[in-house]
């Protein structure tokens, strides 16, 4: 019997022309969706998804944030300040429970784009395409103290105010009488406080890897017109 090959029905429509008028589009532009892809070109979602994938080599990728460089003195440090914590855990049976993290960040009245809305369509050969963090945006300054238990306490940094060493005592005094009230028996164990953004161990506090990108998901998009608005939306 004569043996025969089943077409997909996408394969009659992977012509060359079909497959120049879509790496044109690409080319045009990389943020472009299927969905919009498919009303422009006029060709299917799945025969769109063979031809970018298997014709053209082409995926869709996030734009990689770049934060500051820090120097290979500054990366030893990191590597020998985290195996100095590992040992610690180890070593110690109550470690994890007396670390208290202190950590900021900025909420600004309008954030402009999600890591999904940066997407965008990249050639095997093409590097990742990269953003940098937005500078100098209006809102206001969250300062949190964030133990084993969750938050134990923060605070609104007023506008036009920096953080000085008056304000940050202060800071303390308020952080010692909460974890006073909530945490009954830490600090006679004592309280093992871990400074966020102190060079070289910055970006180690466990609330840069999920609390504030949780807590900044629902508010990209949208504009705050002032504080009150936003702190409630919050």
């Amino acid at each position: 019997m004569e043996s025969f090959r089943v077409e997909r029905s996408s394969d009659f429509l992977k012509t060359r022309s079909n497959i120049e008028r879509v790496q044109t589009t690409l080319d045009e532009d990389r943020r472009i969706t299927l969905q919009e892809l498919e009303e422009r070109v006029g060709i299917s979602k799945a025969t769109l998804h063979s031809i970018i994938t298997e014709d053209l080599e082409i995926s869709k990728v996030i734009a990689r944030w770049v934060p500051k460089v820090l120097s290979k003195k500054q990366k030893r440090e990191r590597v020998r300040v985290s195996k100095e914590l590992l040992s610690r855990y180890n070593a110690e049976e109550d470690f994890l429970d007396r670390i208290v993290t202190e950590d900021e960040t900025g909420f600004h009245y309008y954030e402009p784009e999600s890591n999904s809305q940066s997407e965008q369509w990249k050639r095997r050969d093409e590097p990742v395409p990269i953003k940098v963090k937005a500078e100098n945006q209006q809102g206001r300054e969250w300062q949190q103290y964030l133990g084993w238990e969750g938050i134990i306490h923060l605070d609104w940094l007023p506008e036009k105010t920096t953080i000085n060493s008056d304000y940050y005592v202060d800071e303390l005094k308020k952080l010692h009488q909460a974890i006073k009230r909530q945490m009954r028996g830490k600090l006679t164990r004592g309280v093992l406080l871990q400074h966020d953004n102190a060079r070289p161990i910055s970006d180690l506090a466990p609330s840069d890897y999920w609390l504030f990108g949780e807590l900044k998901r629902p508010l990209r998009g949208k504009r705050f017109e002032d504080f009150k608005r936003l702190e409630y939306e919050i």
